[in-house]
């Protein structure tokens, strides 16, 4: 069974909830969580003391549409905060001990996933990334590779969820470029012939558990750009990616492919955290310069 077994669901109480709360009900059963959480937080108003109470309630009706039914057979709890929305959802996730936080995207909102691609910086745990619209369902994975130990640590993810949904394969992408290919056509194979290797030698690390693992040899110079093409031409409903990044002071960064895929993606995208990544609470909030900024570096 997957590794996230400590969920954290943000909602904004508006009507694109409706997707997230869809998404994560499907979730909910997959996985067969025995407790999820949910975080809605609400702006500073300097004019008046803060009242969690309506904010609370109103909580409460969003998640109890989906999350009554007697077939979850799980424990849910609701967390009011107010503040910086990714202070506070990062602040949660800390102290709650969650390992995935699921987090929506309106269609029609500027800002690039900047909620989503800020929190998979910093969060201490996986962040799972949800379009508005994206149907409430997996049928089919992409799991990008570049043969590292962070993206086996996806891989194995990706393993566990096609478990979790029944499926009996999924794809792996690895994206490559050499230039001398643009000089000299007869190197592509022999570039192919290398890369297939790599691809045996990396799978041999990996456990599959009887899902075949289908691999994809995609040329460009362009990964983050080659994932989403590739995901759309194969009808891929979830992209799964490890968030390997360098390290600042314990401050794990987002993986550039990884940021630039889910600031474009149009389908559900699952930022991994790497084992032995994940943050303490005080090493985030020490950091919180690094990523309060507004334009927070990523690659």
């Amino acid at each position: 069974m997957t590794e996230f077994s400590r969920p954290l669901i943000g909602l904004s109480l508006t009507e694109p909830d409706e997707g997230v709360l869809r998404y994560a009900a499907t979730l909910a059963r997959m996985f067969r969580w025995n407790e999820v959480q949910f975080v809605h937080v609400v702006p500073p108003d300097r004019k008046q003391a803060f009242d969690p109470q309506p904010w609370k309630e109103k909580l409460q009706a969003e998640v109890t549409r989906l999350f009554t039914d007697p077939q979850f057979d799980c424990q849910v709890k609701l967390h009011v905060v107010e503040g910086s929305r990714l202070d506070r959802i990062l602040e949660v996730a800390a102290r709650q001990q969650r390992d995935l936080i699921v987090l929506g995207h309106r269609r029609m909102r500027s800002g690039r996933r900047s909620l989503a691609r800020r929190t998979a910086m910093v969060a201490p745990s996986s962040v799972w990334l949800v379009p508005e619209d994206s149907p409430p369902e997996i049928n089919s994975i992409l799991v990008p590779t570049d043969f590292s130990d962070h993206s086996a640590d996806a891989l194995k993810v990706a393993i566990d969820i096609a478990h979790a949904a029944r499926l009996n394969s999924l794809r792996a992408l690895h994206v490559f470029f050499d230039s001398s290919t643009i000089r000299f056509d007869e190197h592509l194979e022999e570039i192919l012939n290398n890369e297939e290797a790599h691809f045996q030698e990396y799978l041999a690390q990996v456990d599959p558990r009887g899902v075949e693992v289908e691999p994809i040899y995609h040329e460009s110079t362009r990964p983050s750009q080659a994932i989403l093409r590739v995901a759309e031409r194969c009808g891929s409903d979830l992209i799964v990616m490890n968030t390997r990044g360098r390290s600042q002071a314990a401050f794990v960064l987002l993986g550039s492919n990884t940021s630039e895929a889910m600031a474009a993606t149009t389908v559900p995208l699952l930022a991994v955290k790497h084992y032995g990544s994940r943050m303490t609470l005080l090493e985030a909030l020490m950091n919180h310069h690094l990523w309060s900024e507004d334009d927070p570096k990523s690659n």
